[in-house]
Order: C-alpha cells, then sequence, then structure tokens
C-alpha cells in the first residue's frame, strides 16, 4: 500500500510540474520569425579572467533580413524592465542597408575577446559589462520594438518564463542549433552550456538603396536638390532666400526679392517728406481724446507710414511709432492722444519732430507758448500760428476775427464837380448849386465862380501854357495838369463832365427883384407908422 501511495504521489508531482512547465510555455512571448540570440559569452568564463563577452545572432527564416539600425539592450539581474543599448547595426550611409542571409551569423565582440582570439573579425564591437552571475539581454528593431531576448543566472522572470542556468567555465550560453524548435522562448529549455561557434561565419551584407530625399517633389531626389531645404516635416521646400541662413518660404520682413532674381534683398527705408501741420494742445473741455496732431502728406504718391516715428522735445525720449498705414497724395491724417499717449502741455509747450524709417528728419514744429482754449497751433501759408479755425483732416486756415460794423473812409482821391455844381456828401456825386439866379451876379468873361464860396475869381491864363493832356485837368488853384480820378477810376473811365450855362441877365430889367422889394419896402413902411396911420383912421371916422 505504501508503495501504491508513493507511485501515486510521484505521477501527481510529475503532471503538476508538467503543466507549471505548459503554462510558462503559453504564457510566454510570440516565437521569433526571423533572428535569434544564438550564443551568449558572459564576463568571467574562465576562472581569473574578465570582460572576454561575445554575443552572436542567428537568422532562422528562410528569408534574408534587413537589421539596419537594429540594437542589442541590456539590464541588470534584478530589473529586467529597464534596458540599457549595449550597440547597434548601424548603415555607413544613408543609402545603405545591412541584411542577413538566410542561415546567417551576426556577431558582436568586445576588445578584450579580440585580444584573446586575435584571428576573429566580429561584424561590430560593444564594450564589456555582462554579468556572469544573472542578467538580461534582448534584441529590438529599429522601432525598438522586442525581437528576441535571453535571461540567464539570478535574473528575475519576464513573463512568467524562468531563466536559462548561466554557463560553466569555457563555455558560452546557447541554444541547441540541432534541435528540431530553435526557439520555444523558454530560456531554461533553449539555452544551456555549450562549446563556441568555430568558425561564426559573418552572414551580414550591404545593400545599396535609393533614399528618395524629397518625396514630396516628383521623381527620386538622392540628394537634396540645390536650391531646396528640408522643413520640420521633412519636405523639400525651395527656399526663397537662399543667401539667407535657414529655410525661408517668402521674403522675410524688411527684405523683398525682385521678378528674375534669385537673392532677396533689404527693402530700402522710406524717407519720404511728410508735415506736421496742426496740433491742439488745449481743448475747451476734458483734454483727453480732445488732443491731437495732423500730419499732411505734400508727395505726388501715397505714403506707408510703417516705421515713422513722432517724438516730443525738448530730449525727444518719448515717441509713437506709426503703424502700417497708408497717407495718400496730399492727404491729412490726424492722430489722438488717446492714438499717440502724447500730451501736449498747454502753457509750457513743447517742439515735436518727425523722423523717417530711414532716420531723417522730415518735419518739426517750432515751440509754442500758452495755448488758449479753442485754438491750435497750425502752419498757415508756410508760417506757424496760433488760429481759432480748428480743421483736423483739412487744409488749415488763420485766425478770424469778429466782424464789426464800421464804415471805412473812401480814400481815392475824387475830381472836382464843373462850375456851378458841387458834391453832395450823401451821394458823393456832383449836384446842380440850388440858389436865387438873382442873387448871383454874373461874373466877367476873366472870372469864374468858385463852388466852394460861390464867388466870382479871377482866371489867370498865360499864353504860353499848353492844352492838357487827354485823360487830364488843370488845377484851378495851382494851374497844373493832374490826371482825372473819380473814386478810383483809370482816367480812360473818366466821365465826361458838361458844364450847364447859366443865362446872361445883364442889361435886362429884372421886375421880379424890383416887385420884391417895392413889396417890403411898403411893408416895412407900414408896420413902422402903424400907430400913425391907427390914429389918422380914427380922427377920419370921427370927423
Amino acid at each position: 500500500m505504501k508503495i501504491h501511495r508513493i507511485i501515486l504521489c510521484l505521477f501527481f508531482a510529475s503532471l503538476i510540474f508538467g503543466l507549471n512547465i505548459f503554462m510558462r510555455v503559453n504564457n510566454a512571448g510570440a516565437i521569433s520569425e526571423n533572428l535569434v540570440i544564438m550564443q551568449l559569452q558572459t564576463a568571467g568564463a574562465v576562472s581569473g579572467t574578465s570582460s572576454e563577452e561575445i554575443i552572436v545572432l542567428y537568422n532562422s527564416s528562410l528569408l534574408d533580413v534587413n537589421i539596419s539600425n537594429w540594437c542589442l539592450e541590456d539590464s541588470s539581474a534584478s530589473s529586467g524592465e529597464v534596458f540599457g543599448e549595449i550597440a547597434c547595426a548601424v548603415p555607413p550611409g544613408i543609402q545603405t542597408e545591412l541584411w542577413v542571409a538566410s542561415g546567417g551569423y551576426v556577431s558582436f565582440a568586445t576588445s578584450e575577446f579580440l585580444i584573446k582570439n586575435p584571428g576573429f573579425v566580429p561584424d561590430f564591437l560593444f564594450s564589456a559589462g555582462i554579468t556572469a552571475s544573472g542578467g538580461h539581454i534582448r534584441l529590438v528593431d529599429e522601432n525598438k520594438q522586442e525581437i528576441d531576448g535571453v535571461a540567464w543566472g539570478t535574473a528575475v522572470e519576464i513573463n512568467r518564463v524562468l531563466p536559462a542556468i548561466k554557463h560553466v567555465e569555457r563555455k558560452v550560453l546557447s541554444r541547441d542549433s540541432s534541435a528540431l524548435q530553435l526557439d520555444t522562448d523558454v530560456h531554461l529549455v533553449d539555452f544551456s552550456s555549450k562549446p563556441l561557434l568555430s568558425p561564426v561565419t559573418s552572414g551580414i551584407y550591404e545593400v545599396e538603396v535609393i533614399v528618395d530625399v524629397c518625396s514630396n517633389i516628383t521623381d527620386i531626389q538622392i540628394e537634396i536638390p540645390s536650391g531646396f531645404m528640408l522643413d520640420d516635416n521633412g519636405a523639400c521646400v525651395e527656399d526663397f532666400c537662399p543667401n539667407i541662413d535657414e529655410l525661408q518660404t517668402v521674403a522675410p520682413e524688411g527684405y523683398q526679392k525682385s521678378l528674375g532674381a534669385t537673392d532677396c534683398t533689404l527693402i530700402p527705408l522710406e524717407d519720404a517728406v511728410l508735415f506736421i501741420t496742426e496740433l491742439v494742445a488745449n481743448a475747451t473741455s476734458d483734454d483727453s481724446g480732445q488732443e491731437f496732431i495732423e500730419l499732411y502728406n505734400p508727395q505726388n504718391r501715397t505714403v506707408n507710414l510703417l516705421g515713422y516715428r513722432l517724438q516730443v522735445g525738448p530730449g525727444f525720449t518719448k515717441e509713437f511709432v506709426l503703424p502700417e498705414l497708408n497717407i495718400a497724395a496730399g492727404q491729412y491724417l490726424v492722430f489722438s492722444d488717446s492714438i499717440t499717449s502724447i500730451v501736449l502741455p498747454n502753457t509750457n509747450g513743447v517742439q515735436l519732430r518727425l523722423l523717417a524709417p530711414a532716420g531723417n528728419i522730415v518735419s518739426n514744429s517750432p515751440v509754442y507758448i500758452n495755448s488758449n482754449d479753442d485754438v491750435s497751433w497750425a502752419l498757415v501759408e508756410d508760417q506757424w500760428i496760433y488760429t481759432n479755425q480748428i480743421t483736423p483732416g483739412t487744409a488749415n486756415k488763420p485766425y478770424l476775427e469778429p466782424v464789426e460794423n464800421e464804415v471805412l473812409a473812401i480814400t481815392s482821391v475824387q475830381a472836382p464837380c464843373p462850375f456851378g455844381k458841387y458834391r453832395n456828401p450823401e451821394t458823393n456825386r456832383c449836384r446842380t448849386i440850388e440858389t436865387a439866379v438873382s442873387k448871383l451876379k454874373p461874373c466877367d468873361e476873366d472870372e469864374y465862380r468858385n463852388t466852394d464860396t460861390n464867388r466870382c475869381r479871377k482866371v489867370t491864363t498865360t499864353s504860353s501854357l499848353s492844352a492838357c493832356a487827354v485823360g487830364q485837368e488843370r488845377n484851378p488853384e495851382t494851374n497844373r495838369c493832374r490826371k482825372v480820378s473819380v473814386l478810383g477810376a483809370s482816367a480812360d473811365e473818366v466821365p465826361t463832365v458838361t458844364d450847364i450855362a447859366v443865362e446872361n441877365t445883364d442889361g435886362q430889367i429884372n421886375w421880379q427883384i424890383i416887385f420884391l422889394a417895392v413889396g417890403f419896402t411898403g411893408a416895412y413902411m407900414i408896420y413902422e407908422w402903424r400907430n400913425e396911420i391907427r390914429q389918422k383912421i380914427y380922427l377920419f371916422k370921427n370927423s
């Protein structure tokens, strides 16, 4: 009975062990379909030696494999998750690929291994540091995806895969090349201590490939074409300004490219002359938003104001840089203090100046003093003055004086009125003298009547006096010729003056005067003798 029980226990123990191995195998990673780690020699392969290390890969697939930029990585026995790079299969150039033939080997060795084996030529070198007691080694492709791996000795399990037993002295950790299944992905089953392969024949070879470095351009470009550069996405883009460092897809700010030109050139800085024409420093109410500075473009073309600078004196440390803005030919533009942040003082005036982007001073305003309300400091007919006609955005106007009802005296020289007329002070026209003709004694033939005194005056005649020219007259006071002027009229415009003839009454009895004289005399006598006449009449009635 005891023997049967012992046999039964051994059977169940074997069953449990087999199930455990089966579960571990089925929980392992996928079996490699191409390259595997074939052999591994860690440090201390022989007592008293170190750093004689070698790793051999084997292409177990039926096809050649491109291993360009595949790498070997390792980690400590206690980690198994944090790997560091050991060595990589790096092609000699971007137009070369590294391939391994089917059934071929790839070797990685340390320089210490080569010293002990001087006839061996490895495919790649790496630095020593693989611990003999335990660790992890894995092979990854160019995308860092694991292709194969091995753990040994005291290494922790990864994905519940038991590590292989570390190799003995003078042996290497190796797969069994004669096994029907070379890689079961169970390290304890796949690896054991075996001799190093001899010889290790390299199965690696180079393949020259045509790499299209500009896949976005028609045809295959094995190198970047002249005048092109790679952008951030790896596409080939034509460099718009090959004479400027780095890739330029358009002309940089401040540069331009002429039609048909290859290189970009600096844009000449604007230096056109513009005028400061008007400024308001003291508005009626709140100055904020009411103050302004006016600019004028005297050019016959539009000027871009970008880069022009308005500066405030006397130190010109405060300035306003004008934005991207066009001012047309003959146009006025106004910039308020809310835009420029330039506050103009009311009493102690300042000077303004305008600088072009090229650096030249194109305009300045003289200093103003004690600016009153509702006036502007303006450039009017090439003179800076205060004006009460504020004209933002339009041509400036002079100071407008208040209208006064005042009659201005006429200062023009007037021609004297003809004989027998006088000048009417209300109409300023010549008018016939209205007077009793019977009272005026006619002047003699060698006399004339003075229009101011109405008296007769002798006519001075001199046989040597010549006639006055056309448009002139003889001055009766100085007996000199003078120009005829009527209210500022020219000589050609002098009106023709015709004298009015006065009838000569010399030798005729003026009965009207006689009747008037007799009448006045009789009336006066009656008035003086009125008492005597009343007495005579009274005595006559009573007699």
